[in-house]
């Protein structure tokens, strides 16, 4: 399939790209919304959309912490176990987000 072409969902999922969150995050996003679970889909997303059908997601992997901020409509951009690993391969000692990258001085 061939999407259009989308500037601003473009730009809000580079915002959060695939990154190593903490416990801490991972968990006060799990409690701050309603989680929304899906079908096929690792962990959960927060609930409140970043703009149109971009949410944030967070995934519990092997004793770590993912986040992103993904399409909801568009499965490709979602977290997944090779995402999760091709990352893991590419940083094997990332920084661990405490709150969102975009937002970080305001925490």
């Amino acid at each position: 399939m061939i999407r259009d072409p989308d500037p601003a969902r473009d730009a809000a999922l580079a915002r959060f790209p695939l990154s190593r969150v903490s416990e801490a995050f991972h968990d006060d996003m799990l409690g701050v919304l309603p989680p929304v679970h899906c079908r096929g889909a690792l962990g959960f997303f927060v609930s409140e959309a970043v703009n149109d059908n971009v949410h944030a997601q967070f995934v519990a992997c092997n004793g770590r912490f993912y986040g992103a901020y993904v399409a909801l409509r568009d499965t490709a951009t979602w977290i997944t176990h090779p995402a999760i690993a091709a990352f893991d391969v590419a940083h094997p000692d990332p920084p661990v987000l405490h709150w969102y990258p975009d937002e970080a001085g305001n925490r």
